[in-house]
């Protein structure tokens, strides 16, 4: 079974993702979306629209050495920001959301990509 994780905001994602990556046989998979409502929605339609997608692929296809953290990148004016954290921290790197990535590789899937089941199948499916 995938565990799952969540951070809201910078700091806390990156002392989750150190924190996660101490075991070597951990997957870790950080999926990057915009902070949600009361009633769940996110201020990104994009992120809405994957939402579904992600979490039917995350229980077919990740194992059960998998970590799914997903990170609250905050409100709309601080993602659009291009001085946020997000963009400018080396390891990430996001101009999109929502991005998913297996933390500390080069696979990723952006945007549009994370609506797309055989994209997903084939992120969770890879092996290093």
């Amino acid at each position: 079974m995938v565990r799952t994780e969540f951070a809201k905001g910078y700091d806390i994602f990156r002392k989750i993702a150190d924190k996660l990556t101490e075991d070597e046989n951990v997957k870790l998979f950080v999926y990057f979306i915009g902070e949600k409502d009361d009633k769940g929605q996110s201020w990104c339609p994009d992120c809405n629209a994957a939402e579904g997608t992600v979490a039917k692929a995350v229980q077919e296809y990740a194992d059960e050495n998998t970590i799914l953290l997903t990170v609250d990148v905050g409100d709309r004016p601080f993602w659009k920001d291009k001085e946020n954290p997000f963009r400018k921290d080396s390891d990430v790197r996001l101009m999109v959301i929502p991005t998913i990535v297996r933390w500390k590789s080069t696979l990723r899937l952006d945007g549009d990509q994370c609506k797309q089941a055989e994209l997903l199948e084939m992120l969770f499916k890879e092996e290093m």
